[in-house]
Formats: C-alpha cells, sequence, structure tokens
C-alpha cells in the first residue's frame, strides 16, 4: 500500500496501477474461485494463495479462516479499489487477468 502511494506521489501513475490491480486481481480471483475466502498470505509472483508459511493459510486448508477475513487483507482491499480508476474496477469485475490488460507477456 506505501509503494502505491509513493509511486502515485511522484507521478508513476500507470504502474501505481497496474500494482494496484494486480494485488486486487489475486484476492478477487481466490475469492470466486473458494467461495469467497480471502486467507490472509499469498505467492504474488504466482498470483495464488497457495503459499508454504510458518503461520497463516499453509495449504489450502480454509476451515480455520474466519468469514470477515484478515484486517490488513480487508484494507489492502478497499484502499485498493479506493485508488483505481473506474475502467481498472470494470475490468476486475469481468477478472480480465492483468497480463492482458497490461500487455505483459
Amino acid at each position: 500500500m506505501m509503494v502505491w502511494k509513493g509511486l502515485l506521489n511522484y507521478g508513476y501513475t500507470e504502474k501505481a496501477h497496474e500494482l494496484i490491480y494486480r494485488w486486487l486481481w489475486m484476492i478477487t480471483k481466490n475469492a470466486v474461485n473458494y467461495n469467497g475466502t480471502i486467507p490472509e498470505k499469498y505467492d504474488v509472483v504466482s498470483a495464488t494463495h497457495k503459499v508454504f508459511a510458518e503461520y497463516g493459510n499453509v495449504g489450502t486448508d480454509f476451515e480455520y479462516i474466519t468469514r470477515e477475513g484478515f484486517g490488513w487483507m480487508n484494507a489492502s482491499y478497499i484502499y485498493g479499489l479506493d485508488l483505481l480508476p473506474d475502467i481498472y474496477k470494470d475490468n476486475l469485475n469481468e477478472l480480465i487477468e492483468p497480463d492482458i490488460l497490461f500487455n505483459q507477456p
């Protein structure tokens, strides 16, 4: 979240929007694929919740994850939506992959 704001403050708007979109897309895709579940940890390189961690969402068993989610994850999602232009929100609603949207290989 600090990187997003820093990029925006220094005029790197397009890069900030791309990073915000990628973060929100990863969380949204996970929620869609796993019945609204928002775990605490993600592998941002692979854009998945399937991450080995000492604690948090180890593996894929979601029985212990609260329905309310995790405070900082919820905050990052709301804050990201607040910073993102409406056109990107429309793309997010359709789950358009970031690599397609930002012409990345």
